[in-house]
């Protein structure tokens, strides 16, 4: 009966596929890098352990990670932010564009709302609703 002694920092196939699908995930957070981080250091090979300068390689991409996602974060909410102001300047205006019932709609704009997963949204007075992406033209309202 033979032994095979396999080096703990050994890999299959398989495994390095998973790891890459990993890191091809843009889902990955900070968070799930440190874990693998953390576990590549639990199992490495104690004769040719992890170099300190390979480790603080590592250290900074986390803190990349951080701050980039931070930053989109902020980009987000600026966006947000402009596109809010962009549309509450078109309040008494008419509008022209595709209504979130797709239909063709032109209207004075009322009022303005913002929904997490509807965006920007202009309202008319006819209660058609336009998100500030499709709106295709913009007038002054019709004199009454």
């Amino acid at each position: 009966m033979g032994v095979e002694v396999v080096p703990a920092n050994y890999t299959t196939t398989a495994q390095q596929a998973t790891a890459q699908d990993a890191f091809s995930n843009s889902d990955m957070n900070a968070g799930d890098f440190l874990t693998l981080m953390i576990q590549e250091l639990v199992n490495q090979d104690p004769l040719d352990p992890m170099k300190s300068q390979d480790l603080l390689n590592q250290v900074s991409q986390i803190k990349n990670m951080q701050t980039l996602s931070s930053l989109d974060a902020t980009m987000a909410t600026m966006t947000t932010q402009q596109e809010v102001t962009t549309a509450g300047s078109l309040i008494g205006k008419q509008v022209s564009g595709v209504s979130k019932k797709d239909k063709d709609v032109t209207g004075v704009v009322e009022k303005v709302t913002v929904g997490s997963k509807t965006g920007v949204t202009l309202v008319t007075a006819a209660g058609d609703e336009i998100s500030l992406d499709k709106v295709t033209a913009i007038t002054e309202a019709p004199k009454k």
